[in-house]
């Protein structure tokens, strides 16, 4: 299933994961560093969301 996101989070998605650096004992970059970098980018799931901000379903990311 195709999903899709407005082109402002798109570009800050990609360029926050494309500084991530890998992990120096493990040569990858691991979960918690994606994790870093959308935070540092202001891109949140909307699972974060608490019940008085709504769902989420239905508005843009």
């Amino acid at each position: 299933m195709n999903t899709y996101i407005d082109n402002d989070t798109y570009d800050r998605l990609t360029l926050a994961l494309a500084q991530i650096e890998p992990c120096a004992i493990t040569g990858k970059r691991e979960p918690d560093q994606m994790v870093q970098a959308l935070m540092a980018a202001e891109i949140w799931p909307v699972s974060i969301k608490n019940d008085s901000q709504g769902s989420g379903m239905g508005e843009a990311a």
